[in-house]
């Protein structure tokens, strides 16, 4: 339901410049925002994207430093692309596609049946299988029921409807707003001839269309107390809905009496008078930074293309700002976003049988039952990376570009407790227990044997200590460590740091940071991990 809500969120967002005329050349554009929220069930396609242009400067500072020098590169091209969805209604979903992390592709698949949905991601040994019905009862006090939802929609909608001729008549006009009738499109792969909306407008533009906007609505006295008293009716209804559960409703701000409405509306007209004195006051004190901010550095382009039914069947729509770092520096005595050039997003979309009969294949559990939320919780690392196949995109984003491999721990003697410790010979020893456990190993006492048992699943060494001795049995070989295993005063189990370490696969050494000692004790699981 979530995502087709926010689908219908976002196409009232790309008609909000477009919505402000009743009518071009015969479309009724109020019509087309007011119709994309009766969307219930459709099919479709849609690709977010998202760039992000930083100077050389910036990047070649950024360079230097491992972990942003890997990331980066992930963040400033990120792309989502599902190539199909498939909403029958908010209980029964389908979608597939590809996530684009720079040049990592991450694909999946994922489909919902009531309280039941399956995951599949590229490279993943198994489904990922989630019980919905788990979270509905550790929150049955406050979840809703299949009709309580569907009647808060309907109550969604109903003041949404209500509200348009406030929020969205009162809209002024885009200078460059064009409609083109019977264009050609493809959609679905369905040959089309639809009505194309076309908007273009820059930052200065903006900046005066929401000085007018703000003053339409404060003119408008009697469509502010119409949504007052649309959001009470609302508001009201939602409280006897909910009255039988454990939400909040008593703490809904509900105005009911016809002076309340009166009130609550010139409330609204007063914050909006302040919002429209606030940007007479920036125009008036701060020109050069208005200038700055809203000028031809940002430019929004949306195509949209409408059926006779008004229904949004296809729309491009692309968001640009490129600053002038020279305008930031005069306005702000500096530039507050030095090293970035641009950035650009852009959103497209296709939808097609809407409100009709979406035919959804039933998510499939395997025999062993997948994989669980509940059981990825307890997986350590090794589990993580062995789950994913190695050439797999998802294998490369964790292992090499995140690294959640790499395991340091840092001992100061001066400062922690328990503490390394040297020991006569020479040797350092470390607490058996914590270092293992930090490096997700597992310790045991064998209460018949009276030894201890580390396992360390990374590397799938086993080792069998004896208190006292320095003679172990590492996978079934009896082997000498550097000192015996000691149980302090304390009643902390110590071993040979190096030892420990050669067991796990990692390394250790003393190093000076900032005039004090420290060891250092390090691995990559990813270098290590075994079927």
């Amino acid at each position: 339901m979530r995502m087709r809500k926010w689908l219908a969120l976002a196409f009232a967002a790309l008609l909000l410049f477009a919505a402000g005329c009743q009518a071009v050349q015969g479309v009724d554009l109020n019509g087309v925002l007011k119709q994309s929220f009766k969307t219930t069930a459709a099919e479709g396609s849609l690709t977010y994207e998202f760039e992000l242009d930083l100077s050389k400067e910036l990047l070649n500072e950024l360079a230097g430093e491992e972990e942003a020098a890997a990331i980066l590169p992930l963040l400033t091209h990120v792309k989502l692309q599902i190539d199909e969805y498939k909403v029958k209604d908010p209980w029964n979903i389908s979608m597939r596609g590809t996530l684009w992390l720079g040049d990592i592709g991450i694909g999946f698949s994922a489909q919902m049946a009531d309280t039941l949905m399956v995951v599949e991601l590229d490279g993943a040994s198994a489904p990922i299988v989630i019980d919905l019905s788990a979270a509905d009862e550790e929150l049955s006090d406050v979840a809703l029921s299949d009709e309580q939802l569907r009647q808060t929609q309907e109550m969604m909608l109903k003041f949404l409807e209500s509200s348009g001729d406030y929020l969205v008549d009162n809209m002024p006009n885009v200078s460059d707003l064009s409609v083109a009738l019977s264009t050609p499109v493809t959609v679905g792969g369905e040959e089309l001839s639809l009505t194309r909306v076309s908007v273009r407008f820059d930052g200065a533009e903006l900046f005066e269309w929401l000085k007018k906007y703000l003053e339409a609505l404060i003119a408008d006295e009697e469509g502010a107390r119409t949504l007052v008293q649309s959001l009470a009716t609302m508001l009201s209804e939602q409280s006897a809905l909910f009255a039988d559960s454990e939400l909040p409703v008593d703490e809904l701000a509900i105005v009911e009496e016809e002076e309340d409405i009166a009130a609550a509306a010139e409330e609204l007209i007063g914050a909006l008078k302040e919002a429209a004195a606030g940007l007479a006051y920036l125009e008036a004190a701060e020109p050069e930074m208005i200038q700055a901010i809203f000028n031809d550095s940002l430019q929004v382009r949306a195509d949209l293309y409408v059926d006779g039914k008004l229904h949004i069947r296809k729309q491009d729509v692309e968001v640009e700002f490129r600053p002038d770092a020279e305008e930031l520096k005069s306005a702000f005595g500096e530039n507050p976003i030095e090293g970035l050039n641009g950035i650009r997003l852009a959103y497209s979309a296709e939808l097609w049988n809407i409100n009709g009969d979406v035919e959804l294949v039933k998510p499939q559990v395997p025999e062993d039952g997948g994989i669980t939320p509940e059981n990825m919780a307890e997986w350590s690392t090794a589990d993580a990376l062995r789950f994913f196949d190695t050439e797999s995109g998802l294998y490369e984003l964790l292992a090499n570009r995140f690294k959640i491999g790499e395991q340091e721990l840092r001992l100061y003697p001066e400062f922690d407790d328990p503490a390394p410790i040297k020991a006569p010979n020479g040797w350092t020893l470390v607490p058996l227990r914590d270092t293992a456990e930090y490096f997700e190993a597992e310790v045991k006492f064998d209460p018949k044997t009276k030894n201890l048992i580390l396992r360390d699943d990374a590397t799938g060494n086993e080792v069998v200590l004896t208190v006292g001795s320095n003679k172990v049995a590492v996978n079934g070989k009896t082997v000498e460590w550097g000192y015996p295993v000691t149980v302090m005063a304390d009643g902390v189990t110590y071993v040979p740091a190096r030892n420990l370490m050669e067991m796990l696969g990692g390394s250790v050494a003393w190093i000076n940071e900032d005039g004090s000692q420290v060891l250092v004790m390090k691995r990559d699981v990813a270098e290590l991990i075994v079927p």
